[in-house]
């Protein structure tokens, strides 16, 4: 049985326990148990654990020495051991054991020396290690192999013990920032220290924020000082190790200097934000047409932005006909560079033409890669453009009504005067009667035709003044509806507060009579008529595509819509010329829009027309707003009675026939009339007559002294002498901004003889005659 021993760890000392106690605390010891003679090595017992790990049953044991289970190679090593140590000294260490199925494990051996029966014996206790050696030579390779991986990157490598807080580097700190591995291999206060005090809250935080939400892996940027105090822009990653509680233990990362990275993409950033300061869109893209680049000034241009736009295909974008792009494609890899004008489309749907330069960019061996197209947008020029050759073709059929207008209407002064007295002092023969009011009316009709002429021509004489353009609509409404179809329905939207407008009210009634016609005609079915009226102020910032038609300032807007058939583009850009017409003939003259255009802009306020087909049609008339109000323009005379006189007319007129009818009527109303063909004629008979009482002269005269300058040269000789012109065709000398120039009293050809008396009466009455008849 087993004999209790003096050691204090023998686990078959048992003071004061049975034998058999001892010999079940053996057996059942959890760890591998034996017994054996140090002099012959067999074994004398063995424990149940010592059966399950080695496999050999308690009778093999019996049988059995403590070199069967060595292999042959470690038997010398095991003889040396057993027959060398001392009793009574423990002896440990690490051994190889075979197993009965062959197998090898490592043990880690206890022995203890004790007396066993009269025998010199040795209680044994084996650890199955083998499991436990392997990992740590796993670690050794591990760490072997993380050793040599941070002696050849270019990355520093660093190991941060989490519990310790002890932290390793690898010789890339010195190599790539100048610090001494050994000085910095201590605690995390070497980094705390060297990372740019801006940065390090932040990156202590993502830190932290990735151990607490149990990340594997943690990255983040900032800045580090070199050992010379330079800074250094790092890439800094790591691998986080938890235990089995899911606590951090261990970090295990790389650092990476990226100064020469950051530098190139911050050199980069400001190429960009140059490039995006351009006005002009910037593209770039591949020869598959796929966006490559797309800078702010093309997010501007065309609406979509960068990120909506690279990787789209640019004719899907851009083109509504693909065909244009292929072509311009193919001419830039033809020939490396093209420019030209092409029509594109916004995100919103709407046209737009662009003015395209583009290059073609090659790889390194001079294949064709990209194309570079500088776009600028030229929508707004081409319209500017196309508004001046509208208005000098305008203007130069305004040159020509003009003087058409002059010879015409002094023609039609001598029919219309001639025809009215006729028909006067004909009401007894009926027949004679209406003929000559047949020809009053014709010569009227023609009187009508050249006011509409000058009036597009903007060489009309106007009488500006405060109006206000609600009270005006109120004071025509029932002529505005009985011009109008019972179908068609009037409304009115009229804003509160409305400015009053600087224009002249006459011929305001005669546009807006015009424009409520062109609508009616256009609703043949019936529809809506809609008059509105507002305030606008108009800066020179505005993005207008016609502001460059009209100046900046303070408007009111008069528009009017209608709910008819619309036009088509051609017929809407050739909608203020004159004669220009799409109703049947003898429905209209193509004078209603040119009149109106011509009293817009002569009033200086401008005209524009949105029309669509199918979809009705607007026209808005933008009047400048009246910065004071104005004196009312007087009642007209009733012509009923024509008034008389007896005073001494000087009449200046280059047209015989216009000379003698006027002459004729004035003399008729008792008038003192001396003649004059010219200006220097009427000037000679300034001066050899002193006591002419009225100056009656036409304003275009040929010779050197026209009308406007007769009347200079009359006041220097008699500087309270009244002077009254007359002209079928108001020039620069009469009218300057659209209005009569000051103190001027103006009678327009052609004029009845109702008018001409009226006129001449009221300014040697000394009234004031400053009014159009």
């Amino acid at each position: 049985m087993v004999q209790p021993t003096t050691m204090a760890n023998d686990p078959f000392k048992a003071p004061r326990q049975s034998e058999s106690d001892c010999v079940q605390l053996f057996d059942s010891h959890p760890q591998a148990m034996w017994v054996y003679d140090v002099e012959t090595l067999q074994f004398l017992m063995v424990n149940d654990a010592a059966v399950a790990l080695y496999g050999y049953s308690r009778q093999d044991f019996s049988k059995m020495t403590i070199r069967d289970i060595r292999p042959p190679e470690d038997v010398p090593a095991l003889l040396e051991s057993a027959t060398q140590g001392p009793r009574g000294i423990e002896e440990s260490g690490v051994w190889r054991h075979r197993l009965k199925d062959g197998r090898i494990i490592f043990a880690e051996i206890s022995s203890h020396a004790f007396d066993y029966e009269g025998r010199n014996a040795r209680l044994m206790m084996a650890q199955d290690v083998t499991g436990r050696l392997a990992a740590e030579q796993k670690i050794r390779e591990s760490e072997e192999l993380f050793r040599a991986v941070s002696s050849v990157t270019t990355d520093v490598i660093w190991d941060w013990n989490v519990v310790t807080g002890n932290i390793w580097w690898s010789e890339g700190l010195k190599t790539v920032f100048g610090h001494s591995p050994e000085e910095s291999r201590r605690n995390l206060e070497f980094w705390k220290v060297h990372v740019h005090p801006d940065d390090l809250e932040r990156v202590l935080g993502s830190t932290q924020a990735a151990i607490d939400s149990k990340e594997q892996n943690w990255g983040d940027q900032y800045r580090f000082f070199r050992g010379d105090g330079s800074i250094a822009h790092v890439e800094d990653s790591a691998y986080i190790i938890y235990d089995g509680q899911r606590k951090p233990v261990r970090c295990v990362g790389g650092m990476t200097d990226v100064s020469a990275r950051k530098e190139a993409e911050d050199k980069l950033g400001q190429q960009a934000a140059l490039l995006d300061m351009a006005r002009d869109a910037i593209i770039v893209h591949d020869i598959d047409q796929r966006i490559l680049f797309w800078n702010k000034g093309a997010e501007r241009i065309y609406g979509w932005t960068a990120k909506e736009a690279v990787g789209q295909s640019l004719g899907q974008l851009l083109y509504c006909d693909e065909l244009n792009l292929l072509a311009y494609v193919a001419a830039v890899v033809a020939t490396g560079d093209w420019s030209g004008e092409i029509a594109q489309r916004r995100k919103d749907g709407s046209r737009i033409d662009v003015e395209v330069r583009c290059s073609l960019m090659r790889d390194g061996d001079g294949s064709p890669r990209s194309i570079l197209s500088i776009n600028s947008d030229i929508t707004r020029r081409l319209a500017v453009e196309e508004q001046l050759r509208q208005a000098q073709k305008l203007e130069a059929v305004g040159q020509l009504t003009g003087g058409v207008a002059h010879d015409f209407n002094n023609l039609l002064t001598v029919i219309l005067g001639n025809a009215e007295v006729l028909a006067e002092r004909l009401s007894e023969d009926e027949s004679l009667r209406r003929l000559a009011e047949m020809t009053s009316a014709a010569a009227q009709r023609g009187a009508d035709l050249i006011h509409r002429l000058l009036a597009f021509a903007r060489r009309q004489a106007l009488e500006p003044q405060a109006v206000d353009l609600n009270l005006l609509l109120k004071n025509i409404d029932g002529l505005l509806r009985r011009a109008l179809s019972e179908n068609i329905e009037v409304e009115f939207i009229q804003s509160a507060g409305l400015w009053n407008a600087l224009v002249d009210p006459s011929q305001l009634e005669t546009a807006i009579l015009n424009l409520c016609i062109n609508a009616r005609d256009a609703m043949p079915s019936g529809g809506r008529l809609m008059i509105e009226t507002r305030n606008i102020s108009i800066d020179k910032d505005d993005d207008v595509d016609w502001n460059a038609d009209i100046s900046p300032g303070q408007y009111v807007i008069m528009a009017i819509s209608d709910t008819g058939i619309g036009m088509e583009p051609h017929v809407l850009t050739r909608a203020f010329e004159p004669f220009f017409t799409t109703k049947e003939v003898g429905k209209g003259s193509g004078l209603g829009l040119s009149m109106v255009f011509g009293f817009a802009k002569q009033s200086n306020g401008h005209v524009k027309i949105y029309s669509k087909p199918g979809q009705g049609t607007t026209v808005k008339m933008y009047l400048p707003k009246a910065i004071q109000a104005e004196k009312e323009v007087k009642p007209y005379a009733n012509h009923a009675n024509l008034p008389k006189g007896s005073e001494k007319i000087l009449l200046v007129e280059d047209d015989e026939l216009v000379l003698s009818y006027v002459a004729a009527q004035l003399e008729n109303l008792g008038y003192q009339i001396i003649s004059a063909r010219n200006g220097q004629e009427g000037l000679h008979a300034l001066r050899e007559v002193a006591d002419i009482d009225l100056l009656f002269t036409d304003v275009i005269m040929p010779g050197n002294l026209n009308g406007c300058q007769l009347a200079e040269e009359a006041r220097k000789i008699q500087p309270d002498i009244p002077i009254l012109l007359t002209s079928g065709y108001a020039e620069n000398a009469v009218i300057h901004q659209g209005t009569l120039d000051l103190g001027v009293d103006f009678l327009t050809k052609p004029y009845r003889p109702g008018d001409l008396a009226a006129k001449v009466r009221l300014i040697l009455d000394g009234n004031n005659g400053r009014q159009l008849i």
